[in-house]
């Protein structure tokens, strides 16, 4: 993210976050190797698909070496699928319909305030979700410019996630390899500042594609991904880290949004991030429990990060490509976070998760 942030905290602890974050991400969870632009790791970058219950499992996924499974009652709970869904034709995430991604967006943010504790709620209910249309910004940032206080997602961030939900959705229901390709797909083919690259007629199977039971889980892992980037940045104003969340609702101009981004380097520092992941993640799912229907997850989290993890590993240029790899933390640092702030509030009850830091995280208990 991109705003004004104190310095004094990063001083102070900086060394017990370098400390928690080497136990959380280097020992147990080993730097990626580089592979060259296209060639995926064995047994691809997400894993096998886990099959819908109810269905068969998907034929021919080969175990990731060395993995050790997760036990049942720390893993994301798989939705139950109704299995005689009539296909859907025109679904606004295969059309890639911007519009309906932007609503979408708005109604997440929506509630994922709902859901927070009174005094956050009261710091950022008057707090504008903007959408950013800068061509080929990929995106997703809290800040504060000019006193006022703002969070934005842009039309390509949305994109990226839309397709990996596509990908994901198909990848579950059929047993393809879907999300490996798109990953190889736009590490070959996406260029700085230019549209996000489209795969080309016959990627996507077309009687796959509308499978009731596939748009049905692509929604769901789409609205799981809004939640986690919104959620984060949410929570960079409600622990105050931007300075300016609580004013009275300001009027947002594009030479606002041109301050922001015309910032190249970020602000962020490791303590307010690990905060932000933590919030966020646990602030999704308070809000998924809250749901009718289709309760969130970490799902989401973990496709997006796993998403730009694969880009790193795929193509030196994966920050040139993207502002969100230069505007947020490695994601081989976030990914351990982003799960064991999950597993906690699961084995908790869904109570505030206890810190996993030796150091105060704002927002956690322990």
């Amino acid at each position: 993210m991109r705003a004004v942030f104190s310095t004094s905290k990063l001083l102070a602890v900086s060394l017990a976050t370098l400390t928690a974050l080497s136990s959380l991400a280097c020992n147990n969870d080993p730097p990626p190797p580089r592979y060259p632009p296209g060639q995926l790791p064995p047994g691809g970058y997400y894993g096998p698909a886990q099959p819908v219950p109810g269905q068969p499992p998907a034929p021919g996924q080969p175990p990731v070496p060395g993995q050790a499974p997760v036990p049942a009652p720390q893993a994301p709970p798989v939705p139950s699928i109704p299995q005689n869904l009539p296909p859907v034709a025109n679904d606004p995430i295969n059309l890639e319909d911007l519009n309906f991604m932007r609503q979408r967006s708005q109604a997440v943010i929506a509630e994922l305030k709902q859901s927070l504790a009174p005094n956050y709620q009261s710091k950022v209910q008057s707090v504008p979700l903007v959408i950013e249309d800068a061509v080929g910004e990929v995106n997703a940032y809290a800040a504060c410019t000019q006193g006022k206080a703002l969070m934005a997602i842009t039309d390509g961030l949305m994109q990226i996630q839309a397709q990996m939900a596509r990908a994901r959705a198909t990848d579950e229901i059929f047993g393809t390899r879907k999300f490996d390709a798109y990953v190889q797909f736009v590490a070959q083919n996406q260029r700085p500042k230019q549209p996000i690259v489209r795969p080309p007629p016959g990627f996507w199977d077309g009687a796959q594609d509308v499978d009731g039971r596939k748009v049905m889980r692509q929604h769901q892992l789409f609205e799981e991904e809004l939640a986690f980037v919104l959620g984060h940045e949410l929570a960079h104003h409600y622990l105050d880290h931007t300075g300016c969340a609580g004013s009275q609702p300001p009027f947002i101009t594009p030479a606002d949004l041109g301050r922001v981004l015309s910032n190249a380097v970020p602000g962020f520092n490791q303590p307010n991030e690990i905060a932000a992941d933590t919030n966020g993640v646990t602030n999704t799912l308070n809000a998924g429990r809250a749901r009718n229907g289709y309760n969130w997850t970490e799902g989401g989290a973990m496709l997006t990060l796993n998403f730009f993890l694969a880009l790193k590993t795929m193509t030196p240029a994966e920050a040139i490509l993207f502002g969100f790899e230069l505007s947020h933390p490695h994601p081989s640092f976030r990914i351990p976070i982003v799960r064991d702030t999950a597993n906690r509030w699961r084995q908790s009850g869904g109570a505030a998760p206890a810190s996993p830091f030796p150091f105060p995280i704002p927002g956690l208990t322990g």
